[in-house]
């Protein structure tokens, strides 16, 4: 709490237990995992703390080189999968395969940190081989490297992304979130590890190429935040070469624990030189995943993954869909959320009021002090004020000092081109520039006067001329003030 001559500096601590509590919900949720050729379905049901598999299904995709028999082929798949689900009460999310997406590291001036979004609405077409309207794209933090801050960016032809939407749109889908392997993934481990201690290494593989994906930790006040920190997709004959072989060193140097899912086989014998000790994910998800159906296959973890985040365990967020995420995330409250928050607020309550009554004593106390102190801080304001004001005039007497020599040369020109039939009856200088009111026999004549004096410059009329009783004409004239040569006009 802060107050006029006292402050004090709280700090709030979180139990565990208050983190886990608001996790605690009944919920359902599907992934989809959409490959090249295949499909995969992971229907999860979370109740309180536990998560199950409810439904694990698999589909072929025939390839064809028209677009439109494998829209068809895609539509018959995906609607097979109709009756293993409820569409309107489970949200549905997909994982795209790595083929499909690029992920690359970014670095911009940490004066970019404050408008990553709008920056790389400018940036992205330096970095991928499209156009910006050709692709769907989302991004998350990697934090400052040195002078720099890093972001991975992952994108997503929309010719590719479109494809699956439409089909999904025909048979009245419409998924709550489409992210990429690497954060599907990412979001599977840290569930089944309950977050990670340090860096660690996430090796997959299909279709003759391997995928590299670095997590990390920061810290973030009272937690460590797990954190992506690189993504590396290349083919199989990439990897056997000399830049891929470079990259997975330096990639191992960094993050010694090693976990593996898909295809690696063949990757694990490569480097088996190497004494590569990985754990494999899909043996790891069968420690924390319970329920009748039991994943078989290590393709459908990335469906798994996705599937996470409709149970609200997932925690790194990646959606190339616009808009949607994000509105998701504000309706995390189901009526078991409000029950619990309800009963957590009433035992703060209680706990709080025992402090009530030593709060008010402390509390008298303080208004108490203040009222004493106040008589002497009110004359210290008085005085404040008059220096303020003291200040003020010394300051304008110091610039009437300064400009004292423009005031003479102006009052001197005057005097020596102004006509002895007019009369001035009032001169004021301001910022650099004289205002002249009088009356003369012939007021139009004193424009050109001055126009012709090398002291003075845009000489103009202020108001217009009036011709008096006697004969005479008013005038009110406005000059600006040459400098003199090395010298600049006073402010």
């Amino acid at each position: 709490s802060r107050g006029p001559f006292f402050e004090v500096e709280t700090k709030v601590i979180y139990p565990r237990w208050i983190q886990n509590l608001s996790r605690a919900d009944f919920l359902s949720s599907v992934g989809l995992y959409v490959m090249r050729d295949r499909l995969f379905l992971v229907r999860m049901r979370k109740d309180l703390f536990r998560l199950s598999v409810v439904e694990v299904e698999s589909r072929e995709i025939e390839l064809g080189e028209e677009t439109a028999l494998r829209s068809y082929a895609l539509n018959e798949a995906i609607r097979s999968f109709l009756p293993h689900f409820d569409p309107a009460k489970e949200p549905l999310y997909v994982c795209l395969s790595p083929d499909q997406t690029i992920g690359i590291e970014l670095y911009l001036p940490q004066a970019a940190e404050e408008n990553l979004q709008q920056v790389l609405e400018y940036e992205i077409e330096r970095h991928l081989p499209f156009r910006r309207e050709e692709v769907y794209y989302d991004f998350l933090p990697m934090g400052k490297k040195g002078d720099k801050v890093g972001i991975l960016l992952f994108a997503v032809p929309k010719k590719y992304l479109d494809e699956v939407l439409d089909v999904l749109s025909a048979l009245d889908l419409k998924p709550e979130g489409v992210e990429t392997t690497a954060s599907a993934i990412s979001n599977y481990l840290l569930f089944c590890k309950g977050g990670i201690p340090g860096p660690a290494l996430v090796l997959g593989g299909e279709s003759q190429s391997w995928e590299m994906v670095g997590l990390g930790a920061k810290g973030n006040g009272w937690r460590e935040e797990p954190v992506l920190l690189y993504t590396h997709g290349l083919s199989q004959a990439d990897w056997l070469k000399g830049p891929g072989r470079e990259i997975f060193h330096s990639c191992l140097r960094e993050s010694p624990e090693c976990y593996s899912w898909g295809e690696t086989s063949d990757f694990l014998h490569f480097v088996e030189g190497d004494s590569l000790l990985s754990k494999d994910l899909l043996a790891l998800g069968k420690e924390k995943l319970v329920g009748d159906k039991e994943i078989a296959h290590p393709f459908f973890l990335p469906a798994a993954g996705a599937a996470l985040r409709g149970l609200r365990e997932s925690t790194l967020p990646i959606n190339f869909i616009p808009g949607t995420g994000s509105e998701k995330q504000g309706r995390m409250l189901s009526g078991l959320n409000m029950f619990l928050a309800l009963f957590l607020l009433i035992g703060l309550l209680v706990w709080g009021g025992s402090y009530s009554i030593k709060g008010e004593m402390r509390l008298r106390q303080l208004q108490n002090e203040i009222q004493r102190l106040r008589p002497s801080v009110n004359k210290l304001l008085l005085k404040e004020d008059e220096l303020k004001k003291l200040r003020e005039e010394l300051s304008f007497l110091s610039g009437m000092k300064e400009r004292k020599g423009e005031i003479l040369r102006a009052l001197d020109e005057l005097s020596r081109i102004v006509p002895s039939s007019s009369f001035l009856s009032n001169l004021r200088y301001r910022e650099g520039s004289v205002e002249l009111r009088g009356s003369a026999e012939n007021a139009s004549n004193l424009v050109p006067i001055l126009e012709r004096s090398p002291l003075f410059k845009e000489v103009e009329s202020n108001a217009p001329s009036t011709r008096r009783r006697d004969g005479r004409e008013t005038f009110s004239i406005k000059a600006v003030l040459e400098q003199p040569n090395g010298r600049r006009a006073q402010p």
